[in-house]
């Protein structure tokens, strides 16, 4: 497979694209795949979202009623 010409026959079909909804799908699909948001966090709010998972994992975990009950919200 030529990847020059595969990327022209993608250019070619978008440009013929009519649909605004399907353009912004395209939008929406490369922009997922340009990175993980986790890469983009400082190392201590990616290592505080890792011990949160762990949380939830072992079952530590509240419910949105009871979050907001203890908020006082």
């Amino acid at each position: 497979m030529n990847l020059q010409a595969e990327k022209l026959k993608l250019v070619q079909a978008v440009l013929n694209i009519d649909d605004l909804g399907l353009i912004k799908e395209v939008e929406t699909l490369l922009k997922n795949r340009e990175g993980d948001w986790f890469d983009d966090l400082s190392e201590e709010q990616q290592q505080s979202a890792i011990r949160g998972m762990a949380q939830a994992d072992r079952g530590e975990t509240i419910s949105h009623k009871e979050a907001v009950a203890r908020l006082g919200l």
